[in-house]
């Protein structure tokens, strides 16, 4: 490992099912072997760890021991942490979540510099990388960012000081990437970057198992989350709809989450219990589990919306994985959806809350099999050109070693 720079990775929650688009980044970095990778999280998460990820991976959680020894470990350098302390009187947080944080970020300092990174790279412009701007200021480390969605267009904060302050930012979708843009007001920054996530598209296929389901109708499968920005209400009406024309279909979703009951409710309201299955019993699947659903999928929906408060998909990771098995894709036109589903050419693009128009988008997808294969065919090579993980890493890669 001697000569390699060391990449501290700080993640809140590690790996969770509905992010495995960070967790197979990390793996294939590792795979490549040109860094030596560290990752720092609060909190397992219940989605599976590569096995090269096994034993760099580490759960810390603050205690009072830690926070005692940081506080007699950084008392020398009163300097840099009182800088690096009324560097967040603009973050919006009263002066109690502003002593609490700090407080947070001081114990985890002490955390990382156990490690010795040569860079902390912090996911989510919310306070996870702020806690990795103060600590690297005080430990005079360099940081880094990767962005995404939510943490951007709804919880991020301190935005102008963490591009002044990092040595890049990269953010996985070009809507986020404006969004925060327009957030800086810095012009043309030359450390943000547009860098999306991908696919390993050999080894998706190799490793999703090939299963054998008698289908006597069309499957159309959905992976999320019962959230209220994937809109699961609007797929259930939409599938009440096609019921009333007499299309024939089964929906299979796999997805958890706050709105599970309400989703059943609206099931049983419309009786579907004989069109709708959701699999995992509202808890989801791994994904060594939820993939397989796509080998016996007819068509794939995306119902997703941009709730009032701003929160929306970025590039969804679910759209680049059916795209990668050749399946028509039905999505709404919310977040960065349109960077990956072009209408007509790469799937079936439809208004966001439309029920309607949704079902509409289905059915044509079912009634017309040769539309339906190429624009499955047509996803695929656009997905492997511009979503293709073995290629994007790189670039990441370069933005590390730089």
């Amino acid at each position: 490992m001697e000569g390699k720079k060391r990449v501290l990775i700080f993640i809140p929650e590690f790996p969770r099912l509905t992010e495995t688009f960070i967790e197979r980044e990390i793996s294939k970095l590792v795979e490549r072997d040109a860094i030596e990778v560290v990752i720092i999280s609060l909190k397992k998460g219940t989605g599976k760890v590569s096995d090269n990820l096994l034993d760099k991976t580490h759960y810390k959680r603050l205690t009072v021991s830690i926070l005692i020894s940081s506080f007699i470990t950084y008392l020398p350098k009163l300097r840099q942490v009182l800088k690096a302390f009324n560097e967040l009187q603009d973050t919006g947080k009263g002066f109690i979540g502003k002593i609490y944080l700090f407080a947070k970020a001081l114990g985890y300092t002490k955390i990382f510099s156990e490690y010795k990174p040569d860079l902390i790279f912090a996911h989510f412009m919310a306070s996870p990388s702020t806690i990795a701007l103060i600590s690297s200021r005080i430990l005079g480390v360099p940081l880094a960012i990767s962005a995404h969605a939510k943490d951007i267009t709804v919880e991020a904060e301190y935005v102008e000081e963490k591009i002044k302050s990092s040595k890049f930012i990269t953010i996985c979708n070009k809507n986020a990437y404006e969004y925060l843009l327009r957030m800086s007001n810095i012009d043309n920054p030359d450390n943000v970057f547009l860098i999306y996530h991908g696919v390993d598209f050999k080894k998706l296929n190799r490793d999703v198992p090939k299963i054998s389901v008698k289908k006597e109708v069309p499957v159309l499968l959905s992976i999320g989350r019962f959230v209220e920005k994937k809109g699961y209400k609007y797929l259930i009406e939409a599938s009440k709809i096609l019921r009333d024309r007499k299309i024939a279909h089964e929906i299979k979703i796999i997805a958890g989450g706050p709105l599970y009951n309400n989703i059943l409710m609206q099931i049983k309201k419309y009786k579907l219990e004989d069109k709708i299955e959701i699999l995992g019993d509202g808890q989801g699947l791994p994904f060594s589990e939820a993939s397989k659903y796509y080998r016996i999928a007819d068509v794939y929906v995306f119902p997703s919306i941009e709730t009032s408060s701003g929160d929306m998909d970025g590039v969804a990771n679910v759209l680049l994985e059916a795209a990668a098995f050749k399946l028509p894709i039905v999505a709404t036109d919310s977040g960065g959806t349109t960077e990956v589903i072009i209408n007509n050419e790469t799937g079936v693009v439809v208004p966001q809350r439309d029920p309607e128009k949704l079902a509409d988008g289905i059915q044509v997808v079912l009634q017309d099999k040769d539309f339906a294969r190429n624009i499955g065919e047509n996803a695929y090579n656009y997905v492997l050109q511009r979503f293709n993980l073995n290629e994007n890493i790189k670039k990441l890669e370069e933005l590390i070693l730089k």
